[in-house]
């Protein structure tokens, strides 16, 4: 693991699959944005997370519900867990499933723990100078943290070089979104996937987006090892318009078409069409 001081009370803390937390050393707290992938990862960053006087105390924060920033919440059930309230709720409702299909991936034995302090829209640590912000985009639940005494922003994962993950469907809101943040008074910005970015990346993803959602035809050789990113996006589009579509309420014979999909980075855009049309014509 990397550990990185990148402000004067924040630390980068870099996995070896380049997935990275925060850690801002407040003043009665110590705030933790995301927790990785099981207990295993937690005990690697253990040194960093001793707590120092008896009243400092530790706080979680889950940026959003995705399996890799969450599964390492378990060892820190007995802490307060910031989240977005949608976070909990997608978690409640996806967080069986994750931990099926990325069963492998996983660090340790997880348990699901969803945050158990939410908000709506915006939360402060006033004394703390830390604001968390609702920003859907590359998930309905995303949210940002922003460290207002080091002026800097912890964006999760809605921005990532060169193409974020699309898992929301609203993409007119995550390009709402990010063009919010272009002028966020943050002086560093951080990516859970990406480290260190800057403001072109955020306008690149922006693009992208963009490409998308018209249905622009994208050459995904210049995308490199993230070509397979780029059809898992067009992938979850076909999925998203059959999920809106339904309306008898049966999810359980979603989740199934789902699992049998396998991965999405592997699945060929115009079969998975065929097979998901063919799961909606049932419904009908």
């Amino acid at each position: 693991m990397r550990v990185e001081r990148i402000a004067d009370r924040g630390h980068l803390l870099t996995f070896d699959d380049e997935i990275s937390l925060y850690l801002i050393s407040g003043k009665m707290f110590d705030l933790l944005c995301d927790t990785h992938l099981g207990p295993v990862s937690i005990e690697e960053i253990n040194s960093y997370l001793k707590i120092k006087p008896e009243n400092h105390r530790l706080l979680i924060f889950n940026s959003h519900s995705d399996w890799d920033h969450i599964w390492g919440n378990c060892v820190f059930r007995d802490h307060i867990i910031i989240g977005h309230e949608m976070c909990r709720q997608r978690m409640n409702e996806r967080g069986a499933f994750d931990l099926i299909q990325n069963a492998a991936q996983k660090r340790g034995d997880v348990e699901l723990i969803p945050p158990n302090l939410t908000f709506s829209d915006e939360l402060t640590l006033e004394d703390e100078g830390i604001r968390f912000t609702y920003a859907p985009g590359h998930t309905v639940d995303s949210t940002v943290c922003y460290d207002m005494t080091d002026e800097v922003l912890y964006l999760g994962d809605l921005v990532e070089d060169p193409i974020p993950y699309l898992d929301a469907y609203d993409l007119d809101q995550y390009i709402d979104t990010l063009t919010s943040l272009l002028d966020h008074p943050a002086r560093i910005l951080i990516s859970a996937h990406s480290g260190l970015v800057t403001r072109d990346l955020i306008k690149e993803n922006i693009a992208y987006i963009r490409a998308v959602r018209d249905e622009t035809l994208i050459d995904s050789a210049h995308l490199g090892s993230y070509g397979p990113v780029h059809r898992w996006n067009l992938n979850m589009r076909l999925i998203h318009e059959v999920v809106r579509q339904e309306k008898s309420g049966r999810n359980s014979e979603l989740v199934k078409v789902l699992m049998d999909a396998g991965d999405l980075h592997d699945q060929d855009p115009v079969q998975l069409k065929s097979r998901l049309l063919g799961f909606a014509s049932r419904l009908s």
